[in-house]
């Protein structure tokens, strides 16, 4: 039998657990802030679609919102562009690293006259943001490529790599990540050799052209970077190698959704780029209101509850992108 005292009890629980949902989803934006967002460069899909969710999200959060970065993707390029946010008193910097040593200097020096730095996809050295949006899980994300051109190839086959530089933080994770996943599910499998197309389709296309020349063998290419991966479908087409070589890589829909529907991709992970979008907005806003702790958990309205662990945020599992269901999403 419940009693009236116990009753009271779950009812003051109850309450108490609500009013900490509450909390957790309710922002204070009273006062109006100067967010910048700073790709690797401008221009490409992958990073259009983040500024699409964060502009929507800024619009919520009481945020003046700025997109911009360099035309290349360029340490120094992101450096001018911090160091002009600097000096026009931003109040949180995002930004996807070119390269996370680089960076880190101007970042610092941000972060010293109170500037928020909020690193997301490809990120800084710890030490120079306050926190970071990781897209997904490094192994997660790995076994997601791997998996996605495996399939379809024969388990002894060659496996090229087109990444974008050598010195991108995230692509280096998910190379890691997949090696070490291909010596345990494949280890008949053998990657012939890495490329670089600096970020950029014409230069992705021509790296992809040359692995392909190279290596009449490869029956797969793996490109962990919206530009590579589109790069090395065309090449695919380009040489006439459609069913003989298998593209995956981490582009967004619209841009791969030819490749798909040719079969040159079977099978592409990524994220919902315009809902990280939103979240970098949010994360930025609470690191703004200083209601972020290093270990913590928050939810946001339409996106979900997060857990913040040592600094990092995990957003979410690999979406993977097939015929099937390519043409339900738009950015």
């Amino acid at each position: 039998m419940i009693t009236a005292r116990r009753m009271l009890v779950l009812a003051a629980t109850a309450t108490l657990a609500m009013a900490s949902v509450v909390s957790a989803q309710t922002v204070d934006t009273s006062k109006r802030i100067k967010v910048a967002m700073v790709p690797k460069l401008v221009g490409l899909s992958v990073f259009k679609a983040n500024q699409q969710g964060a502009e929507a999200a800024a619009k919520t959060l009481n945020i003046d919102f700025l997109y911009t970065g360099p035309v290349t993707a360029s340490a120094q390029g992101q450096v001018d562009v911090f160091n002009s946010l600097i000096a026009r008193k931003f109040d949180v910097i995002t930004t996807t690293s070119n390269n996370p040593t680089q960076l880190a200097p101007a970042l610092k020096r941000a972060m010293k006259q109170g500037i928020k730095v909020v690193s997301y996809d490809s990120d800084v050295a710890p030490d120079a943001r306050d926190f970071f949006i990781q897209n997904t899980e490094y192994p997660a994300f790995g076994k997601a490529l791997v998996d996605s051109v495996a399939k379809y190839i024969p388990a002894d086959s060659e496996v090229a790599i087109l990444s974008s530089t050598k010195d991108a933080t995230i692509q280096n994770e998910w190379i890691n990540a997949l090696t070490a996943y291909m010596k345990t599910a494949y280890p008949k499998m053998k990657i012939v050799t890495t490329e670089y197309g600096q970020s950029d389709p014409s230069k992705s296309l021509t790296a992809g052209l040359n692995i392909l020349q190279a290596h009449p063998n490869v029956a797969a290419i793996i490109a962990p970077d919206g530009a590579s991966e589109v790069g090395a479908a065309a090449a695919v087409q380009k040489l006439g190698r459609t069913g003989k070589v298998f593209v995956t890589g981490c582009s967004n829909p619209d841009a791969i959704r030819q490749y798909v529907k040719a079969g040159v991709i079977k099978a592409s992970p990524l994220w919902d780029e315009v809902k990280e979008g939103q979240l970098v907005m949010h994360v930025a806003r609470l690191a703004a209101n200083n209601a972020l702790k290093p270990n913590d958990t928050f939810s946001v309205p339409g996106l979900g509850s997060y857990t913040v662990k040592d600094k990092v945020i995990i957003f979410s599992e690999p979406l993977i992108f097939t015929a099937e269901n390519v043409d339900q999403y738009k950015f």
